[in-house]
C-alpha cells in the first residue's frame, strides 16, 4: 500500500504529459484505495465541523440548514462514509475510530432531532422532511432518509436505544408519508426516474430495519412500485410478464425513459441521471444482500437494458461524454457507485474496468486537493466533497456486501466492445465511437457537436474537450442583437461501416439567418464539418465564431496546452490566461490530441479561458476553426460564411501539417468532393452538398 500510495503522489511532482498514473489494482489494492480515500474524506471534514446549539451531543457538517443539499443531504453522506470505516476498515486507529464514532453518532442524534417529527429544528429555525402534502417538505428528503438510516445501521450496535428509535421514527415517517403517494413518471425534458428511484432506499431500509413496525408490509409494497416505476417504459404499460406477482403492466403507472433507455432532464439528455437513477436501485439491492435477504426483482428492472446504452457514452476514465451539454460540474458526479455494484453482485466486466479508471481519478485529485474530494473548480465545496464521500462509500461497500469484483475487460477489449454507430432517434442525437475518437451530433435541446481524443495515451491525461454549447456549428454576433433564438427546420442522418452522416438546416439568430450544415464521422480518426451561411434579411455582423471545440486547460488536464501551428508553437498555461490567438496558415494541432485543417473559413483562433465557468466547473479554452471580428454587412440572400473544417484526433502537428497540404476540392454536378490523405491511410474522399 505503501508503494502505491508513493506512485498515486508522484504524478503531481511530474510534467502534465504524465499528470496520472493509472494501472491495475488487485482487489486488496482497491479496497485500499477506497478506505484511505474515505478517511482522508473523514479527516478533511472535520475542519467544517460544528456542534450543535441545542445540545452539545449533536453537530452537523455542512451549514445544518433544513433544506438545499449543504444541510441535511452533506450530514448524511458523512455520516454513511463514517459509518462504513467503523463497520469494515479493520485497520482504524483508535483516535480515528473514537473520532469517527461520536462524529457519526452527534450527526444521526442531529437530524433525527432536526427532523418534522423530531423536537429541535435546524440551523434556519426550520424542520426538515417531508409532508403530507407535495408542498413545503424537504423534496429530497426520502434520499436523505435512505443515507441517514443505512449509515445508522452500519453502526446500529453502537447507538444507544433512544437514538435507535430517534431513526426509526424517521424513517416510519418518510415511508408512512410515502405509503400514501403514486410515484410521478415524466418523458420529455424532466424524467421522475430519479426521483423514484431516490425514495427507494429509505422504503427498502424501513421494511428490513423495522420489520416488526406493524407498517412495513405496506413500506415493502411500495418500495416495489417505486422501483418498477424508475427505469420505466412505454412498452412497460403493456407487458403482462409477471414480477413479484404481479403483471408489469399494473405496476408502472408511466413512461421514464425511452424505449432505448435514454432520458431526459434539466430539458437535455442528460447521462448523470441515467447513472443516478441505476444506483438507487443498486443501493437497494445492497440492502437486501446485507440483510440476509433476497432481492426483489422490481430492484432489478431494466437495470442492466439501462447500463448497456450508458455504457456506449462512457469514456475510458470513467465519466461520461455529454453529447447535449452538461450544467453540472463536469469531473464532479462519478459513478463509482454504480460501476462497483455492476462488478461485485452483477459481474460486468466493463463496470470492473470502469471501476478500475475511477477510484484512480478519484484518489489522485483527491491527493491533488489534500484530501477535499470535490474537484478543482468546484464551487459546492463541503457539499460535493460529502456526495463524494457517500459515493465512494457505497463502492467500498459493495466489495464487502456482494463480494469480489469480476475480473475487468482490457483496455483495448472494452474500447472494441463499443465501436461503432449508436442512432437515439427519440433525443435526436447520433454518436460514433472508435478506438481513437468519439464523435456525436445532437438535434435536438441543444444542438452541437462534440470530438472527444481517445488516443492510445489516455491513461497519461485523458481529459481533453469539453462540451460547449453551440459546439463545432459555432455562432454569430449581430447588431443589433436581438433575439438569439435556434431553430431546426429539418435534418437526418446515415449510417455507414465506418460512421455516419448528418445534414440539416438551423435558423439562427431569430430567423435572420440561414446555416446548412453537414457533419461526416469517418473512419477511425476523422470528422469533416461543412456549411453554408446565408442572410434571411439585411444584416450587420459583428464577430463570426465557427466550428468550436472546447480544450480543457485546468488543474487537471495538467495545467498547459501546447497550440501548434505553422507560425511554431504556443503555451497557455491556466494560470496565466493570455490574450487570444490569431493563427495564419490552414492548419492547427493542440498537444498531438486533435488536429485541425481549414480548408474554407475565415481564420483560425485559439481563445484561453479567464477561469473556470460556473456550474460545469473547467476551465474550457475555445479552438475556433473560423473566426472574425471584422464588421459586415450582408444582403438578404447574401452567403454570410462558409466552412469547410477538418478534425482529426490523436494526431502530431507533423501530419497536420501535412494533412493540410494533401487537401483539395474538386467539384461535381453533386456538389463538392473533399479530398485528404489522413496518415497511414489511402487518399480518402468525403461528398460535400
Amino acid at each position: 500500500m505503501k508503494f502505491y500510495l508513493m506512485l498515486l503522489l508522484l504524478p503531481f511532482c511530474a510534467s502534465a504529459k504524465d499528470l496520472y498514473e493509472v494501472r491495475k489494482l488487485s482487489e486488496k489494492e482497491m479496497v485500499q484505495t477506497y478506505t484511505r480515500i474515505l478517511l482522508d474524506a473523514c479527516h478533511f471534514a472535520d475542519r467544517d465541523w460544528k456542534t450543535s446549539a441545542f445540545d452539545p451531543a449533536a453537530g452537523y457538517w455542512g451549514d445544518g440548514v433544513s433544506d438545499g443539499n449543504e444541510g441535511i443531504r452533506t450530514i448524511v453522506g458523512m455520516t454513511l462514509a463514517c459509518g462504513t470505516l467503523l463497520k469494515y476498515d479493520v485497520g482504524l486507529s483508535d483516535i480515528d475510530r473514537k473520532n469517527l464514532l461520536e462524529k457519526a453518532t452527534a450527526a444521526i442524534r442531529f437530524a433525527t432531532d432536526t427532523h418534522r417529527s423530531g423536537p429541535q429544528k435546524c440551523m434556519d429555525g426550520k424542520h426538515w422532511g417531508a409532508t403530507a402534502k407535495f408542498g413545503p417538505g424537504s423534496w429530497q428528503s426520502g434520499m436523505w432518509t435512505g443515507t441517514l438510516a443505512f449509515g445508522a445501521w452500519l453502526i446500529w450496535d453502537k447507538l444507544d436505544p433512544a437514538l435507535q428509535q430517534g431513526v426509526e421514527r424517521v424513517v416510519a415517517w418518510e415511508d408512512d408519508i410515502l405509503s400514501k403517494r403514486e410515484p410521478p413518471t415524466g418523458l420529455w425534458l424532466d424524467t421522475k426516474a430519479e426521483e423514484n428511484g431516490w425514495e427507494a432506499p429509505t422504503l427498502v431500509l424501513g421494511e428490513l430495519m423495522f420489520p416488526h413496525n406493524p407498517h412495513a408490509a405496506a413500506w415493502h409494497e411500495t418500495a416495489l412500485k417505486y422501483m418498477m416505476n424508475t427505469l420505466c417504459t412505454a412498452a412497460d404499460m403493456r407487458d403482462t410478464n409477471l414480477v413479484d406477482g404481479r403483471a408489469v403492466k399494473d405496476w408502472v403507472r408511466g413512461a421514464n425513459l425511452q424505449p432505448d433507455f435514454t432520458l431526459e432532464n434539466h430539458n437535455i439528455f442528460h447521462p448523470s441521471y441515467v447513472g443516478c437513477s441505476s444506483y438507487f436501485l443498486t443501493q437497494a439491492q445492497m440492502y437486501y444482500t446485507y440483510a440476509g435477504h433476497p432481492i426483489p426483482e422490481a430492484a432489478t428492472h431494466h437495470l442492466m437494458d439501462t447500463w448497456r446504452m450508458f455504457q456506449t457514452v462512457i469514456l475510458p476514465t470513467g465519466e461520461s461524454a455529454y453529447p447535449q451539454g452538461m450544467d453540472w460540474e463536469l469531473h464532479g458526479l462519478p459513478f463509482i457507485n454504480l460501476f462497483a455494484a455492476l462488478a461485485t453482485h452483477w459481474k460486468d466486466t466493463v463496470a470492473a474496468r470502469m471501476e478500475q479508471q475511477s477510484l484512480q481519478y478519484i484518489r489522485a485529485w483527491q491527493i491533488m486537493r489534500q484530501g477535499d474530494m470535490a474537484i478543482p473548480g468546484s464551487r459546492l465545496g463541503i457539499t460535493r466533497h460529502a456526495i463524494c464521500a457517500e459515493q465512494a462509500a457505497y463502492g467500498f461497500l459493495a466489495h464487502q456486501v456482494f463480494g469480489q469484483a469480476t475480473k475487468e475487460l482490457t483496455a483495448r477489449a472494452a474500447e472494441d466492445q463499443e465501436q461503432g454507430v449508436h442512432e437515439h432517434p427519440y433525443i435526436e442525437f447520433i454518436t460514433h465511437r472508435t478506438e481513437n475518437k468519439f464523435v456525436s451530433f445532437s438535434w435536438k435541446n441543444r444542438v452541437m457537436g462534440q470530438i472527444i481524443p481517445l488516443w492510445e495515451n489516455t491513461h497519461f491525461s485523458p481529459f481533453f474537450t469539453v462540451p460547449i454549447a453551440n459546439g463545432i456549428i459555432g455562432s454569430f454576433e449581430l447588431s443589433p442583437r436581438g433575439n438569439t433564438k435556434t431553430t431546426v427546420v429539418e435534418h437526418s442522418w446515415k449510417t455507414s461501416p465506418d460512421g455516419f452522416q448528418t445534414t440539416g438546416t438551423l435558423l439562427l439568430n431569430g430567423g435572420r439567418l440561414k446555416q446548412t450544415l453537414t457533419m461526416i464521422s469517418l473512419g477511425d480518426r476523422t470528422v469533416v464539418y461543412a456549411d453554408r451561411v446565408t442572410a434571411l434579411s439585411n444584416i450587420t455582423v459583428l464577430a463570426e465564431r465557427g466550428a468550436p471545440i472546447g480544450i480543457e486547460n485546468d488543474e487537471i488536464s495538467g495545467g498547459i496546452r501546447v497550440v501548434s501551428s505553422q507560425e511554431g508553437h504556443s503555451e497557455f498555461v491556466w494560470q496565466k490566461p493570455r490574450p487570444p490567438l490569431h493563427l495564419s496558415g490552414s492548419w492547427v494541432n493542440v498537444d498531438g490530441g486533435i488536429g485541425i485543417v481549414v480548408v474554407a473559413g475565415s481564420g483560425l483562433n485559439y481563445t484561453q479561458a479567464s477561469g473556470y465557468s460556473p456550474g460545469i466547473s473547467v476551465c474550457s479554452d475555445i479552438l475556433y476553426g473560423s473566426s472574425s471580428d471584422r464588421t459586415n454587412t450582408f444582403k438578404a440572400g447574401d452567403v454570410v460564411a462558409r466552412r469547410i473544417v477538418l478534425f482529426f484526433t490523436d494526431v502530431t502537428s507533423k501530419e497536420t501539417a501535412a494533412l493540410a497540404r494533401s487537401c483539395k476540392l474538386k467539384k461535381d454536378p453533386g456538389g463538392e468532393i473533399l479530398v485528404f490523405s489522413p496518415p497511414g491511410k489511402k487518399e480518402t474522399e468525403a461528398r460535400l452538398p
